[in-house]
Parts: structure tokens; sequence; C-alpha cells
């Protein structure tokens, strides 16, 4: 495999950075209450799943979350207002980028994430200032593991799917991946890649 790898593409959340929403909530002094709510009725919702896919405004989303919630309204529209508090970069997320390209390697990203999240989390990630590239769900209107946004990524860039190796924490990514030609590894630890992939060894 890894002799004809020229691109490596990674998810962004849980990959390499920590999506800590419950941290944040913690943070922000939320019972453990409010958050299986927050979990079950937000995190996990059909609109967090809209707000991915950019077919729901982050206004609408809240309004929404609101409704299904309104005992704990207040708190909602302070998560949303500290949104750039729960996500924090993994500190090897950079320094991995450095290494594959000192290795010859292309790094792009291909992610599913709100669009106004995007905008304010990803522009002060270390990482994001040394891509070649990226696909953000929602500003395409694709999501993963719909095979578009894989096509949607080479088709941008030039590459070809047979040369690169995509790294999910999600098996139904990674399938959809293989399904349009790519290299797939489902992410576990940065420990489990290197073992996984001499690609990823600082040998």
């Amino acid at each position: 495999m890894e002799h004809k790898i020229k691109n490596v593409v990674f998810d962004v959340g849980n990959v390499l950075i920590d999506f800590c929403w419950e941290k944040h909530c913690r943070h922000l002094g939320y019972s453990e209450e409010i958050i299986n709510a927050f979990e079950k009725n937000m995190v996990n919702s059909d609109c967090w799943s809209r707000l991915d896919e950019g077919t729901m405004e982050e206004a609408e989303a809240i309004e929404e979350f609101v409704r299904r919630m309104p005992q704990y309204e207040a708190k909602i529209r302070k998560f949303w207002d500290t949104a750039e508090g729960f996500v924090e970069e993994y500190p090897y997320a950079a320094p991995m980028m450095d290494l594959l390209h000192k290795k010859g390697y292309r790094v792009y990203l291909l992610s599913n994430y709100p669009l106004h999240m995007y905008e304010i989390h990803w522009p002060t990630f270390a990482f994001f200032k040394k891509v070649d590239g990226y696909v953000v769900s929602a500003a395409e209107r694709l999501k993963k593991p719909d095979p578009a946004i894989y096509h949607c990524l080479c088709d941008r860039y030039g590459l070809i799917p047979g040369e690169c190796l995509f790294i999910d924490d999600r098996m139904e990514n990674i399938e959809a991946a293989r399904q349009v030609g790519m290299e797939g590894i489902c992410f576990r630890s940065m420990e489990q890649l290197q073992r996984e992939s001499q690609i990823f060894s600082e040998e």
C-alpha cells in the first residue's frame, strides 16, 4: 500500500482535535443532567447533522435546541456564544503535518463540520496552516460517508484516489473512502496509527 501513497487525507474531529464539548460544559458549571440533555437533544440530534451538511443555519438550530429544551435556554445560548471553547487541538497534529511533508507527502483535510464553527475554529489550529487543501462538509452541502464528498476533494485538488490514504475515526467513513478507491485506516490513537503504517513513523 504505502509505496503508492502520495497524499494523506485526515478527518478533523477526534483525529486532529478533541471535540470536548462535555469538558466545556463542565467548565461553564453545567450539571451532568444538563450535559446528558445536551447530548441527547443537541449534539447527537438531527439538527447537528444538518449543521454538518450545511442544510441548517446555526441560528435556526439554536432556536430548535431551545424549543426542545426550554428550561435550559440561557445555558444553550451561552454554550453557543462560547463555541470556541469546545474543541482542543491535539499536540501531535501540527508536528505530524511537518513529518509528512518532510517525507514528501501532501496533506489534506476532509471533515464533517458546521460552517460557522469551521470559520471560528480552524484558523486557530496550528495544523490548518500546514495543509495543502481541504473540504468542509457544510460548505459543500455534502457529508461523509456520501461518496460525492470524497470525489469533491479529489476533483478540486487533482488527486488520484488510489494515491490517497484516508484517516477517520468512523468505520463507515473509511469504508466509503475505500469504495471510491482510497486506502483507509480507522483512527484510534496516534500510537495505533504509527503501528499500522510506516508513513507516520519518525524513523
